[in-house]
């Protein structure tokens, strides 16, 4: 018997031989295992922690805020909320001390006993997209999706095991990979090392000053090629209008104090772009009597 089921850890599609089969392979079987395992090996040293705790504070009448936080399990901002919500009742000894009797905690305990709460589904599942209806939309891979939603904060709800994830964090964080259809040319990120003998992080600088498109397909990201070259042509044409210092000493021959002092003295408008100091020909010419 053959049964379509999602595997619980990378969430990829499979067809599984049997109905309790719960993993895509071995390897994905193998990862689960261990994570259970550690989860367990968790467990176990926060209940031995705990009881360790409770041993030594049984015959102890008087806590602290951090005692009685280790006592119950929970944390000390959570004492001092049932303090203050007066669900705990503590008393003040100095500006900086403050105890909880061991009665009064044994009363808080017994005053509010358990009722059961009925949580509602109040949510659509129209308004949330599984791990395949993302990869398949953004064309990015399943097992990449856990990793990009948790990293986002991207929330989500829980329905028979399976995660599903809000439509609209999603869709708000693939905004910026939306590019116009009419687009058919793209770099990738080596071709432009390639042809511009840029570092990955010089072409990711040159996209975000030039609000150059991208888009992003299993997993690559490309770069409109029409919009990068002319990026490019522009500076190279900007450039072609201005010395750089180095540029003034080679066709001068004057050295670096003495580009920079004739700049001073005629006070020729400089500007700073990137590491270089540059500045318009036609005004270091008209000094220089080198007129064309």
């Amino acid at each position: 018997m053959e049964v379509k089921r999602i595997c619980q850890w990378c969430g990829k599609p499979f067809i599984a031989q049997k109905t309790t089969t719960n993993y895509c392979g071995p390897q994905c079987s193998k990862r689960g295992y261990k994570h259970r395992m550690k989860e367990r090996r968790m467990e176990l040293k926060e209940n031995q922690q705990l009881q360790e705790v409770k041993t030594k504070l049984e015959n102890q009448e008087y806590f602290t805020f951090a005692k009685v936080a280790q006592l119950m399990g929970v944390t000390r901002q959570y004492i001092y909320k049932l303090v203050k919500e007066d669900k705990l009742r503590a008393s003040r000894i100095s500006t900086r001390m403050s105890i909880i009797r061991r009665s009064d905690l044994e009363l808080m305990l017994k005053s509010k006993p358990y009722e059961r709460v009925m949580q509602k589904d109040d949510y659509d599942v129209a308004d949330y997209y599984t791990a395949e209806q993302i990869a398949e939309k953004y064309k990015v891979k399943p097992k990449w999706v856990w990793t990009y939603t948790r990293e986002n904060n991207i929330p989500k709800v829980k329905i028979r095991q399976f995660n599903y994830y809000s439509k609209k964090h999603i869709d708000a964080a693939f905004a910026k990979y939306k590019t116009d259809e009419a687009l058919s040319e793209w770099y990738t990120p080596e071709e432009i090392e390639k042809k511009y003998g840029m570092t990955r992080v010089a072409i990711r600088s040159q996209v975000y000053r030039n609000n150059i498109p991208s888009k992003k397909e299993n997993g690559k990201v490309y770069y409109s090629k029409v919009h990068f070259d002319l990026s490019k042509t522009s500076e190279q044409e900007s450039t072609a209008e201005y010395y750089t210092v180095q540029e003034a000493m080679q066709k001068c021959n004057l050295s670096r104090d003495s580009v920079y002092g004739v700049l001073q003295f005629h006070e020729i408008k400089r500007e700073k772009k990137g590491r270089f100091v540059r500045f318009l020909k036609v005004d270091f010419d008209h000094v220089m009597g080198a007129r064309k």
